[in-house]
């Protein structure tokens, strides 16, 4: 079985991916269809999906099949969160007090590093990832996610890689090196469907923590010959420190402020794999949906065949009351705040996405009447009015309905709002993207 060309399409060299759910492919509503890609995690695999697959697949989407393990990661993690954490408040602490981290600290974050490792171990037997592969193929996808040791991510998760124990990049050389192992093994068919293997791409795995195990890690996935290569945002993507440095290999970038970790750290090891790559391989990008990012990629990336970005970011930021814009930046805005400036200077909110034009006409809104309703003058204050708005949940689903809390409930309005909101901010990804590629010579 022959594999198909790649980039199939021209939309594939660059490609937002949306995850596949009954809100994103419903038959029964069939704008729920314009999208050019999606992804089902083997974790999520059920009859229902796997049919959805098929139809999408027919449909001349890009089908791509993920192993699942970032929920085991994220289970693993958990286990060690507590005691992880207390060691990074002790390591912290010593930093600022005594001006380095003590040698019986750096000790028992070694010691927790080889119990997390052999947790891992114990999490991934061969027996498994035959049922995990075999999932995977079953949906006949493009593209699929390759096996992956999962040391490095739970380390990330757990803040054992955190700036102040001056992690190097030796120290997870090793496991990088399991996971090429794994889909060197892989491939060869240790783990079954050795012949519907030979029809598509699968990806492997690069996990790292900075620009430097970055580009180690490429450079050391690079020598496995991969039909390509994926990486893993989940780690850097779930933190919550802010930084004032950032290193970069050959020097450190020093900010005047403190600014967001998940984002810079994501470019940096963005970075070193580009560093660290020599041949044009095709890249998916696990777990970012934010728009700045999405614009960001393809200038990190211009070596790769074909660029493609996955994440649960669009529907979870949507169930949050985040709304993505691209017209004058790019940006997560939070809709309370978008709503109360659009009171405020009387000026009702647009958008071009098909996804809210086919809301709108349903669902129509009056924020004339709203505003007549709360009394808002030019000179209201948009925070006062933001929150006013958290507050009047009956006054927004009846005058402004896509600004609606998410809620519980099967009425047509919120099912709507699932599919249309979560549809709106996918869009704002799209188009960033087809923008891109109107743009990338």
């Amino acid at each position: 079985m022959s594999k198909p060309p790649l980039p199939r399409y021209k939309r594939d060299s660059y490609i937002f991916i949306s995850n596949l759910k009954t809100i994103t492919a419903d038959p029964a509503y069939p704008l729920t269809f314009k999208r050019d890609g999606y992804l089902l995690s083997e974790h999520y695999h059920t009859s229902t999906l796997e049919a959805l697959a098929k139809v999408v697949k027919q449909k001349r989407n890009l089908l791509i099949s993920d192993n699942g393990n970032f929920t085991r990661m994220k289970n693993i993690a958990k286990l060690f969160a507590d005691e992880a954490e207390d060691l990074l408040t002790r390591a912290e602490s010593e930093k600022e007090e005594l001006g380095a981290v003590s040698g019986t600290t750096h000790q028992e974050r070694k010691d927790l590093i080889k119990r997390i490792e052999e947790a891992c171990l114990a999490a991934l037997q061969d027996d498994e990832i035959h049922e995990i592969v075999a999932k995977q193929v079953s949906i006949d996808p493009d593209y699929m996610i390759g096996m992956e040791d999962f040391t490095i991510p739970v380390m990330l998760l757990t803040g054992l890689m955190a700036p102040v124990f001056d992690p190097q990049p030796e120290e997870i050389k090793p496991y990088q090196q399991k996971t090429v192992e794994l889909y060197q093994r892989q491939q060869a068919g240790e783990f079954g469907s050795r012949d519907q293997l030979k029809g598509l791409y699968n990806f492997l795995v690069v996990h790292a923590s900075d620009f430097r195990s970055a580009a180690q890690g490429a450079a050391l996935a690079e020598e496995a010959d991969p039909d390509g290569f994926a990486v893993s945002f989940g780690g850097p993507m779930s933190s919550r420190r802010w930084i004032t440095s950032l290193n970069l290999g050959e020097k450190t970038v020093n900010f005047d402020e403190k600014l967001p970790e998940p984002y810079l750290l994501s470019t940096a090891l963005t970075m070193g794999i580009s560093k660290g790559l020599t041949k044009q391989f095709p890249v998916h990008i696990l777990g970012t949906g934010t728009p700045i990012l999405i614009a960001l990629l393809a200038n990190i990336l211009p070596g790769s065949k074909a660029i493609s970005i996955d994440s649960t970011s669009p529907f979870k930021d949507s169930n949050d009351g985040n709304l993505y814009g691209s017209r004058y930046a790019f940006l997560k805005m939070d809709m309370y705040k978008v709503a109360a400036y659009a009171l405020i200077n009387n000026k009702p909110y647009t958008s071009r996405t098909p996804f809210f034009k086919a809301f709108e006409a349903d669902f129509p809104s009056d924020w004339k009447a709203l505003r007549a309703e709360l009394g808002v003058t030019s000179s209201a204050d948009a925070k006062t009015l933001a929150e006013t708005l958290q507050q009047e949940m009956p006054l927004v689903e009846r005058f402004i309905p896509f600004f609606s809390k998410m809620r519980s409930g099967d009425d047509e309005m919120i099912n709507r709002l699932r599919m249309d909101r979560s549809g709106h901010n996918y869009w704002i990804l799209r188009n960033i993207c087809v923008s891109i590629r109107d743009r990338i010579a």
